[in-house]
């Protein structure tokens, strides 16, 4: 079940994740009403969705000295234009306030933007992603490897609807079935536990912990699975 185990170092004690919490000014949890009502408003002020598609939306927290604080840090967004060009836009948390150096265009045209379903960014939802996050928490909560972890923060979320590669296109063309299988969405994203049977390690003033990422995936209707 344990996808991976990383040791870090944080300089002060580690926050609890709270699906439930709200956030101020620009510094959000990674799930709460207003961080997602400002991931969506970020990507429709800065791509315009009648002349592009966006396929993903990707937001992560911090992976440096304030990782496990459950804090809201970069946004990803991918989007195709109608030549089918592909852009990818980063924001990054930059005292405290959400900063861009605008999109970066691929040198490869590689989906095609008249067959692919765009995101619907209403999808990024704060009921969903905390139903989600509960189930989540719940399959680890379940299993014998997780009786002694506790949750500290959502590592990534990321929302796509695959876009259709150029090579698939007769594909697209030819199979209803693949049409509709490209219309889907898919979700992916991660939690952090600690174990609270180890003892943390103290290094000057860093307080070194081990934590552990679990990944998942679910569908549009909610249902969770830990993504081996």
């Amino acid at each position: 079940m344990i996808t991976r185990l990383m040791k870090i170092a944080v300089a002060a004690a580690v926050a609890a994740f709270m699906l439930t919490a709200c956030g101020s000014g620009e510094t959000f949890p990674m799930v709460s009403d207003e961080g997602l009502a400002r991931i969506r408003e970020l990507a429709a002020e800065h791509v315009d969705t009648s002349k592009y598609k966006i396929y993903t939306v990707e937001w992560r927290e911090d992976n440096r000295d304030r990782k496990l604080e459950n804090i809201l840090t970069h946004i990803d967004v991918y989007y195709i234009d109608a030549a089918d060009n592909n852009y990818h836009l980063a924001f990054q948390l930059t005292n405290g306030k959400f900063t861009t150096d605008g999109p970066e265009l691929s040198d490869r045209r590689t989906n095609s933007y008249a067959c692919s379903t765009p995101l619907d960014l209403a999808a990024i939802d704060f009921e969903y992603i905390q139903e989600i996050g509960n189930k989540a928490d719940a399959l680890v909560m379940a299993d014998e490897e997780g009786k002694n972890l506790t949750l500290k923060s959502a590592g990534m979320f990321r929302f796509r609807v695959w876009p259709v590669s150029l090579s698939n296109v007769d594909r697209w063309n030819r199979s209803e079935e693949f049409r509709a299988e490209s219309q889907q969405l898919q979700v992916q994203f991660e939690l952090n536990y600690v174990d609270e049977s180890e003892s943390p390690e103290y290094q000057g003033r860093f307080t070194v912990t081990n934590y552990y990422t679990v990944a998942f995936t679910a569908d549009a209707a909610g249902e969770v699975a830990i993504d081996d």
